[in-house]
Parts: structure tokens; sequence; C-alpha cells
């Protein structure tokens, strides 16, 4: 029996041994398991970091963008309005000149317009005191001088015009009004003006341009 005893006790103690042995190969593989996925969370918590880093400067650099992107249309509508208001001021001092300047102007516009000298001169009635009949015939006689033929003619006639004249010729309408040649002028500015704000360069326009 006591032997028997003493066989019973060496295979527990030799099941015990592999036990701990197993456990302990089995707490190592757990150890190994726990640092390696500490060591993936890790990389996992990098990767969540720079994206969340890149996004930030993604995002910040979207907000820059569209700041100097706004920045140049509210330049170029400040620009724009002042145009507006140079023009308008321009408009409204030609309009309200005094006879003889008015006159002078209208000359100046009127002789290099005139081609066979046989042109209606058509003016709103608003301008029938300073664009008289004697200031029309004193333009026939300047322009016979130059180997026209002197018959210009005045009508008056129900336009806006807002200062200004139209050269009728051959059912054909010259528009001279004041409006026509400062539109034509402010047309010839305002890409100078556009050339100003955005360079042909790009400049930092091209990089602060929004995606898509």
């Amino acid at each position: 029996m006591a032997e028997a005893n003493k066989i019973v006790e060496r295979i527990l103690a030799d099941a015990q041994r592999e036990a701990e042995a197993i456990i302990a190969q089995a707490q190592e593989r757990a150890a190994g398991i726990i640092s390696e996925g500490e060591r993936e969370a890790e990389k996992t918590r990098q990767e969540i970091l720079k994206k969340a880093q890149d996004a930030a400067a993604e995002r910040h650099r979207r907000i820059v963008s569209m700041d100097a992107l706004e920045g140049r249309k509210a330049t170029l509508a400040a620009k724009e309005a002042l145009l507006e208001e140079a023009f308008q001021r321009a408009h409204k001092e030609l309009e309200e000149m005094d006879t003889p300047s008015y006159q002078k102007v209208i000359r100046s516009l009127l002789v290099p317009a005139v081609q066979t000298g046989a042109e209606e001169v058509i003016i709103a009635p608003a301008d029938q005191d300073r664009i008289t009949p004697d200031f029309i015939q004193g333009i026939n006689d300047e322009i016979r001088t130059q180997g026209r033929a002197g018959c210009l003619t005045l009508k008056i006639e129900d336009r806006p015009l807002e200062g200004g004249f139209i050269l009728r010729s051959g059912g054909i309408d010259i528009n001279n009004s004041f409006a026509a040649l400062l539109k034509s002028v402010r047309e010839e500015l305002e890409p100078k003006a556009a050339a100003i704000l955005f360079p042909p360069d790009g400049g930092n326009a091209k990089e602060a341009a929004p995606d898509g």
C-alpha cells in the first residue's frame, strides 16, 4: 500500500509540475499577447492621432483658403463699388456742366464722329437749350472746311440719353450718349482692376483657391 501511495504522489507531483509549466507558458503567451495588443493599440492610437492632426491641418488650410477667397471677393466688390461711384460722379459732372463747357465736350465728340456731314444729330429734350441749331451750324461750318458736306441736322427725340447725342446716318444710330461712352471707358478699366486684384501668375490666389 505504501508503494502505491508513493506512485500516486509521484504522478500527482508530475502532474502538478506539468500543470505549473502549462500555466507558466500560458501566462507568458498571454503576456506576449497583451504586449502585442498594447503595441497595436499604440499604433492605432498614433494612426488616429495622425489622422486627427491631418484633418485639423486640412480644416485649417480650408478655413485660411476660404478667408483668403472671401477677402479677395470683398476687395473686388469694394473696387467695383468705387468704380461705380466714380463713374456715376463723372456722369453727373458731365450732365451738370455749364453750357460753354458742355458744348465744348459735345463738339469734341461730334466732329470726329461725323462721316459724311449729312447725318442727323439726335438729342434729348433736356439738351435743347444747350445744343441749339446755331451750335450745329457752327459744327457744319467747321466740318465743311475739312471737306465734308456740312449738312448736319438737329433732331430732338424723347430719349433717356442723360447727356450726349446719337448720330444717325442711313438709318443707323451711333450712340454717343454719356452713358454709352462711360460704359465703354469702364469696360477698358475693369480688366485692369481685375489684373491688380488677381495677378496673371496667380500669386497666393492660386494657393488660396478652395478644392472642388
